[in-house]
């Protein structure tokens, strides 16, 4: 199955004018690739319904128009060259986001709601994910890797990664138990724990998975960056397509985008921790803080009595 970038590809070296392909005989609705020249990639979307508003955005185009059959072609087109990697993100995004519990008469508004997450994206210059986001990301990529991959089959691995579904925890095991991952310096002595939900999931178990690691150069032995671990995952999932299609739809959600910036955070894996966070465990809850506070983000200690599930051999 081709990406969307490698579909556009494709058309704009094809002979002829404005061109289209579909984009995964798969799917289940029916989504165009779009390629008008010079340099405007597109995804089109046939609809049971027509859009009930207009949209004016600065970055992509929005043009709707009534076919023969009486179904309608809604169509999204990059208008600013720069934001190329966080348009083909979207429409990798859009796609994913549609094969399930999306019919012809829902898709106009599910395609414009994804753009809607993806406005303040597309409205300024693609300058990469903060060094924050990158920072946490990297580590949540090293649990899908050298964890849940090693031990779960592919489609169930991805699935377990919520967290770029707005859950407050990362994972979620078929087993039902949770993982929270924080990434910190290698001899780091505490973890920032963002709201009174991140440290509570009673009933299920809970699993605090700290990923140490020290920054260092992007050629150093050892040296991961959120480029090479998100092609790495890539690879390792080719062959499994529902997998693939999962792991992309969670890096468009965390807003993942190819960006030069990105290759700046280089972080060498030393280890990774495990807490299991129970009632011994410093942690505040909605049960725990006094009425009336209704979130809180927290530093905590941690404890020294952590289970090491991995450890760098270098």
């Amino acid at each position: 199955m081709l990406t969307i970038e490698q579909l556009w590809t494709e058309l704009r070296n094809a002979p002829g004018g404005p061109k289209q392909r579909r984009v995964d005989a798969s799917h289940p609705l029916d989504l165009y690739a779009d390629y008008d020249l010079p340099d405007r990639p597109g995804l089109v979307a046939v609809c049971g319904t027509r859009l009930a508003r207009t949209y004016l955005m600065k970055a992509i185009g929005v043009e709707e128009g009534e076919r023969a059959d009486g179904r309608w072609s809604l169509r999204i087109v990059l208008k600013e060259p720069s934001l190329f990697p966080v348009f083909a993100a979207l429409c990798s995004d859009i796609i994913a986001s549609t094969r399930a519990a999306v019919d012809e008469g829902q898709l106009a508004m599910a395609v414009m709601g994804r753009i809607e997450r993806w406005r303040h994206l597309l409205d300024r210059e693609a300058t990469g994910l903060e060094e924050s986001v990158l920072r946490g990301l990297i580590g949540e990529l090293l649990v899908l890797e050298l964890e849940l991959l090693a031990t779960l089959p592919p489609r169930q691995a991805v699935a377990a990664w919520t967290g770029p579904n707005g859950t407050p925890q990362d994972f979620l095991l078929p087993s039902g138990a949770r993982l929270e991952v924080k990434t910190v310096g290698r001899d780091a002595t505490k973890v920032r724990i963002n709201g009174l939900q991140q440290l509570d999931a009673d009933p299920d178990p809970l699993v605090l998975l700290v990923v140490r690691a020290e920054s260092t150069g992007g050629s150093a032995p050892g040296a991961v960056t959120a480029p090479l671990l998100v092609s790495r995952l890539r690879k390792r999932l080719e062959q499994e397509d529902e997998a693939l299609i999962a792991f992309d739809a969670a890096l468009a959600s965390v807003g993942w985008h190819e960006s030069p910036s990105h290759e700046g955070l280089a972080l060498r894996p030393v280890a990774i921790d495990a807490h299991e966070v129970d009632v011994h465990f410093p942690r505040l809850t909605y049960a725990s803080v006094p009425r009336g506070v209704e979130d809180a983000d927290y530093s905590i200690l941690l404890p020294t009595n952590a289970r090491r599930i991995w450890r760098s051999d270098r």
